[in-house]
């Protein structure tokens, strides 16, 4: 059984036709669709990023901000440390009179001083870091903060002293009422020597002693009487009664 189409040939055309363009415009449609929910997505992920770097660069000048802080408060702490240094200098812990008094009081009965010399000298002492085993990953101020902390400027007195005595056992009661004194750091004899004065045979000695660094002689002087040593305190004797004079 055939079936015939009544309908004419042009409006079959044109009813195909009127759908590809519906279907076209359909297609058309979704892809613009997509093209805009597409620009849609992309602009808000720009400003997003956008916004991420602003944040980003807020934080870097903060923290650039703080760095520039952490370097003043470091140039600061240096010129107070300098300062500090400067006055330390400045003030003696043991004035040059209590070394000398110290000294004359040490010498035994019959000896004598004909020279004393006094040398102060600066001495950088470098210590061993705490961290040997320090990672890579530390930062470049807190190598150079070590390094600092390394190394010490210390005062180093130094004494040469020259002096007459009967004997060499004179010589001997002198070196060990030296040592006994809580300030002094070595007491080294550097020579004894036969000397005639006067007709009269005597010794001439010379002695070299080191100052310990950082002392003060009132911390020495209140720990002397604290622990009541009486061979500590037998070499101050002359400092304590110079004291009760003045």
């Amino acid at each position: 059984m055939s079936i015939i189409n009544l309908l004419p040939e042009d409006y079959v055309k044109r009813r195909s036709q009127n759908r590809a363009n519906k279907l076209c415009l359909i297609l058309f449609a979704a892809v613009m669709a997509a093209v805009i929910a597409a620009v849609i997505v992309s602009d808000q992920s720009t400003r997003h990023t956008q916004a991420v770097a602003r944040r980003v660069d807020a934080a870097y000048a903060d923290a650039a901000k703080m760095i520039e802080q952490l370097r003043e408060l470091e140039n600061r702490k240096q010129a107070m440390q300098h300062k500090a240094e400067l006055t330390a200098s400045l003030l003696e812990r043991v004035p040059r009179s209590t070394l000398l008094a110290i000294v004359a009081g040490a010498l035994p009965r019959g000896a004598s001083l004909t020279q004393f010399n006094l040398f102060p000298m600066n001495v950088v002492t470098r210590a061993e870091p705490a961290n040997k085993n320090a990672s890579a990953t530390d930062s470049k101020f807190a190598k150079v903060q070590q390094q600092r902390e390394a190394s010490e400027s210390v005062t180093v007195v130094m004494m040469e002293v020259t002096g007459l005595a009967g004997t060499d056992v004179e010589v001997a009661r002198f070196i060990t009422n030296l040592v006994r004194c809580p300030l002094m750091k070595s007491v080294d004899l550097v020579y004894s020597q036969e000397k005639v004065l006067q007709d009269t045979p005597i010794r001439e000695f010379q002695v070299k002693i080191e100052l310990k660094p950082n002392v003060d002689v009132i911390d020495v002087l209140r720990a002397a009487e604290r622990n009541g040593s009486e061979d500590a305190a037998k070499p101050l004797a002359a400092v304590q009664e110079q004291g009760a004079r003045t």
